[in-house]
């Protein structure tokens, strides 16, 4: 049984991304459900093992948002990526090459504040009441992949994609009641949009799925650059 029929969910079956699960063992590395979810619709084989980085980056140190999400993609995955070479190493393991893969999701305010996971409720409805009601935020997604080629030689892959969410004028009720639900707790910026917070976002321009916290588009356009260019 594939793994579209055990889940009851649709994933792409394209002959060279099945056969990536033969040639590399793939890593997600990442917790979230959400992009374990989506990751799945592209029928290849994995497994989930989350970085262990700390995420403590001085924000301070980068130019940009963009900047700032995508070198903590990319210390995620590399995180990930050393360990298990390390373990391979111990135990003189033969593994396919690896594929590890790494992303983080950032919020940043009208007035430039980057809004990650809350610390508190009260935290959370300070951020919904002066950072997001009735403006325009911005969701940046930072993708990075560690790639073994054929060569035994790394290619590491990095890339951000850029949504911008606006919402709605939210009263104190609401933002209440949705912080009492408890779902903005684990969610950069305080909200999830694929679930309640879609009762109060106005719009979005740009790719929905990078609100969710994985671009697949772009995740897609990235395995296939690699395969075009012969990584795999």
């Amino acid at each position: 049984m594939s793994k579209a029929e055990a889940t009851g969910s649709l994933s792409l079956a394209l002959p060279w991304l099945s056969a990536l699960s033969s040639q590399y063992r793939i890593i997600l590395a990442s917790a979230s459900p959400r992009r374990k979810e989506l990751l799945d619709r592209l029928n290849i084989e994995y497994e989930v093992i989350p970085s262990g980085f700390a995420e403590d980056l001085d924000k301070s140190q980068f130019a940009s948002a963009k900047g700032y999400v995508l070198e903590t993609a990319c210390k995620k995955t590399e995180e990930v990526y050393n360990r298990i070479k390390r373990e391979m190493e111990t135990h003189q393991q033969r593994w396919r090459r690896l594929l590890v893969i790494g992303a983080d999701t950032i919020v940043v305010s009208s007035d430039g504040t980057i809004l990650e996971k809350p610390a508190s409720a009260d935290e959370a409805a300070a951020v919904l009441r002066e950072k997001l009601s009735g403006k325009t935020n911005i969701v940046h997604t930072g993708i990075c992949l560690f790639v073994d080629g054929a060569d035994d030689e790394l290619s590491i892959e990095k890339h951000v994609e850029s949504t911008k969410v606006t919402f709605h004028a939210l009263d104190g009720a609401l933002i209440d009641a949705y912080v009492a639900t408890g779902e903005p707790m684990d969610k950069a910026g305080s909200y999830a949009y694929q679930s309640l917070a879609g009762f109060f976002v106005k719009e979005i321009s740009g790719d929905y799925y990078n609100v969710v916290g994985f671009p697949c588009a772009l995740f897609y356009q990235i395995l296939s650059t690699l395969h075009k260019r012969g990584v795999f």
